[in-house]
């Protein structure tokens, strides 16, 4: 019984419930998926999964594009695209994509030459949703994963990875949670990454103070062009919510159920984990660090 217990706990979050079966996961497909005959800790610890994806992450996922109108995003998007250096044959992966504007991103920085970008989550939708907007014949993949669980590629796999906001939010992997989950999800893209190849990707600081991306953003959420042109008024009308689910995360990385670290803590477990050369840079109204990092 206690051999049992012990394989129990390696099996991850997204093995547990069988993946999605129709595509998007939604926080009622985990609820649904909780069996009497389970562990107690497999309950608790999808219990868990499901209120992080159902109080925070799907009506995120709903407003997130609005995030992306601001100049604080402006400026991040900007520091990861300085970065990131697809050449032509490649394939990338986009992490977590929400709407895909990443893979959007390193197709064109790569002067449409990649070979394909595959974008992963668990909330397909807004990729979707935009991707047929666009009416785009870029060749992006998108793919249900979930970095919750190793992930369904092999070894030495991508020749770059964008993981944008997503590393440090997950809550359990494999059975680890905290500064633990986090280090084994480094080590998964470390596993698929290519030698030679570079991994870009972006943390919330220490101690982040996301209210500051609010006040930056007001000139944009006010901008009068917007509204009388685009007719757009959805940016004022869901700034406060955005703000909502920012401070949100940040009270949970205070917590310790995300997993923010200073930068010299993360360099030391980089450079443990086995990356090379990592490389700096502070965004998003000075709360969010960009980070390149490569694999020997």
């Amino acid at each position: 019984m206690a051999e049992k217990t012990r394989v129990q706990k390696q099996v991850g979050l997204y093995q547990l419930i069988g993946g999605a079966k129709n595509g998007d996961l939604t926080s009622q497909d985990i609820l649904k998926a909780i069996k009497p005959e389970m562990s107690l800790e497999d309950r608790e610890r999808l219990l868990a999964w499901a209120k992080d994806l159902g109080e925070l992450w799907e009506p995120y996922a709903e407003i997130y594009f609005n995030l992306e109108k601001a100049r604080p995003y402006h400026n991040l998007a900007k520091s990861i695209e300085r970065f990131i250096n697809p050449q032509k044959g490649d394939i990338w992966l986009d992490v977590a994509c929400g709407p895909a504007k990443m893979s959007e991103m390193i197709y064109k920085k790569s002067r449409g030459e990649v070979e394909k970008v595959i974008a992963i989550d668990i909330i397909l939708k807004p990729a979707k949703e935009r991707l047929a907007r666009l009416n785009t014949s870029m060749p992006i993949e998108l793919k249900c994963a979930s970095i919750t669980d190793p992930l369904p590629f092999p070894d030495n796999f991508f020749d770059g990875i964008v993981a944008n906001l997503c590393l440090p939010y997950v809550i359990d992997f494999e059975g680890k949670r905290g500064r633990d989950a986090f280090e084994a999800v480094l080590r998964e893209m470390f596993r698929i990454l290519k030698p030679g190849g570079h991994m870009i990707w972006s943390t919330p600081k220490a101690n982040v103070h996301f209210q500051w991306n609010f006040v930056a953003s007001i000139p944009d959420m006010l901008n009068v062009w917007e509204y009388i042109y685009h007719k757009d008024i959805t940016r004022i009308l869901q700034g406060t919510t955005i703000l909502k689910h920012a401070l949100k995360i940040q009270e949970n990385g205070r917590k310790g159920i995300y997993t923010f670290l200073p930068k010299d803590e993360l360099e030391e477990l980089l450079l443990q984990i086995g990356f090379v050369n990592p490389v700096w840079e502070k965004t998003f109204t000075q709360q969010v660090w960009v980070n390149r990092v490569y694999k020997p």
